[in-house]
């Protein structure tokens, strides 16, 4: 299937109560309906087409969240090309290695990024580029693509998600290439992640199984950037008929004032925008009685945090686990889960990340291949239908992530009796120091729960006798009172021993991140190890 035919068969367009669902532009005050965004993308295929762009093209979006991007999305599809999703947080020079690896022929910009890259663009194999606007896309007015449509490139198909992600399909659909996905770069440059059919159908599947909304109208609020999980997320929310509230750009107040005024059912946010918003003055002041799923990924997060977050907006957090190669929902902690663990006081539930979703198989692995039994670390390797196809052009990266019918992960985990995995964490951050195994996320979770620390990485620095030292970089709170360095070190030799605690501590402004908000362990790593021969 598309990402089309998500909107094609959405109950907005069957149930006449539905037509109030809209998609609803904060930023740039458009507003479309169901059938309005339905005859925008028609009439957008339809200049594609023109344009010279032809099915299993790969046609890039470089813009900020907007109504305007789903539209260009939505027009893609129709079209049978290819979505490459560009995040407008990445740098300029990795985002045109991503239309470069990609070979995109097509770029739908935001205009005034297109003014800083343009005399970057030549040597591309571009047939042409589109600018979104305020009021226009491709030069042409909402007001006139909003007009009824040509039936040449309106869809026929009729499908359902329910129970598929069980199943394996052989239609055709099933094996399309739909969009390529970069892979997150945090220790090296990116890849693109094939996603066919199948994976799109398993996400939207196993979300429909799992975050099911009878009791009120659907409304799903984007705040985060809709190039990743953001976005991937709201596409069971479309199939439903809800409303799609779409503002670009982190503001604490922006998000809750939208929460209580849409009465937003479902969002996503990474740990560290969950973070800002805790420290939120005025968190206490709005209504989100609407709430049903807060959905975090992306990172570990603390579970002093999620605790608190849990009494802010109700028992509706809830966590997937996910990444480009093994898209966004392997595993789900439900919000159940949660204030079951919470009530029993069980931090190691509320720092797993739940069990295996529906159609997915997941095994901890030794360094044969073989699965280990529940309480041993090993490697994460996952099998199911929304695995990627492979990484687009390069048959050897894909081959050395895959072993014995599993896809690895790159990450340890662990599961336990119950079937909950725990992260422990990424095979590339583990710490060697005097001969031990250290691994960062543990230490990371216990400096996240002191006062006025809003975000720590914990990295291996080199040390001449140890070869690695543990090394704690901070971020504090805004007017946020910290602990010396000697007692944030004391602490954790208390709770973790000698071996784990940190034997330096750096404070710094702001941890580097990615454009979805994972601390980028690399650039600290650089400032340490560049003028070092080895590496570890």
């Amino acid at each position: 299937m598309r990402l089309v035919d998500f909107l094609d068969n959405s109950s907005a367009l069957f149930c006449s109560e539905a037509f109030k669902a809209k998609f609803i532009d904060l930023d740039n005050n458009i507003s479309l309906s169901y059938p309005e965004m339905v005859n925008v993308s028609i009439n957008l295929a339809a200049i594609l087409a023109k344009k010279g762009v032809k099915p299993a093209d790969v046609v890039a979006t470089y813009s900020p969240n907007s109504v305007a991007t789903y539209c260009c999305i939505f027009a893609i599809s129709r079209l049978g090309a290819v979505w490459l999703p560009l995040n407008t947080k990445n740098t300029v020079d990795s985002n045109l290695k991503l239309i470069r690896l990609s070979n995109a022929n097509f770029l739908f910009f935001e205009k005034d990024i297109y003014k800083k890259v343009s005399s970057s663009l030549n040597g591309f194999n571009l047939v042409d580029v589109a600018f979104l606007e305020k009021n226009k896309i491709a030069g042409v007015s909402f007001s006139a693509l909003k007009q009824p449509a040509e039936e040449i490139f309106r869809s026929k198909r009729n499908f359902s998600t329910e129970e598929k992600y069980d199943s394996v399909s052989s239609s055709p659909e099933q094996n399309m290439l739909i969009s390529l996905f970069p892979t997150g770069g945090t220790t090296g440059d990116s890849k693109l992640a094939e996603w066919r059919g199948n994976t799109w159908e398993a996400i939207v599947g196993i979300q429909k199984r799992k975050m099911k909304i009878t009791d009120i109208p659907s409304c799903y609020l984007i705040s985060a950037a809709m190039t990743h999980a953001s976005g991937i997320g709201s596409f069971a929310t479309i199939l439903e008929g809800g409303s799609i509230v779409v503002m670009d750009g982190f503001s604490s107040e922006k998000i809750l004032f939208a929460i209580q005024k849409y009465k937003v059912t479902t969002l996503f946010l990474p740990p560290t925008a969950i973070y800002t918003l805790l420290d939120y003055e005025d968190i206490k002041a709005y209504d989100y009685s609407s709430l049903r799923y807060f959905w975090y990924a992306a990172a570990p997060m603390s579970i002093d945090k999620l605790k608190v977050a849990i009494s802010i907006f109700g028992p509706v957090m809830v966590q997937t686990y996910g990444q480009a190669e093994a898209p966004m929902i392997c595993t789900f902690l439900s919000a159940k889960d949660h204030l079951k663990a919470l009530n029993k006081n069980d931090d190691s539930v509320l720092g797993s990340c739940g069990k295996a979703s529906p159609g997915v198989e997941i095994a901890v692995l030794d360094e044969s291949g073989d699965p280990l039994p529940f309480g041993f670390k090993g490697e994460v390797a996952i099998k199911g239908r929304l695995l990627m196809g492979g990484y687009y052009n390069n048959i050897e990266a894909t081959a050395s992530i895959r072993l014995n019918g599993w896809q690895l992960t790159g990450d340890i985990g662990v599961f336990d009796e119950e079937g909950f995995l725990s992260l422990i964490d990424r095979k590339g951050d583990m710490i060697i120091t005097g001969g031990f195994n250290v691994y960062p996320s543990e230490i990371e979770q216990f400096i996240w729960g002191m006062p006025d620390i809003k975000d720590c990485a914990v990295i291996g620095t080199p040390h001449e006798k140890w070869g690695e030292q543990v090394t704690a970089v901070i971020e504090l709170k805004k007017n946020g009172n910290a602990l010396s360095e000697d007692e944030i070190i004391k602490l954790c030799k208390n709770q973790l021993g000698s071996v784990k605690a940190p034997k330096k501590i750096i404070m710094v402004d702001k941890l580097p991140k990615s454009g979805v908000g994972k601390v980028l362990k690399r650039d600290l790593r650089a400032r340490f190890w560049k003028n070092e021969v080895r590496k570890i």
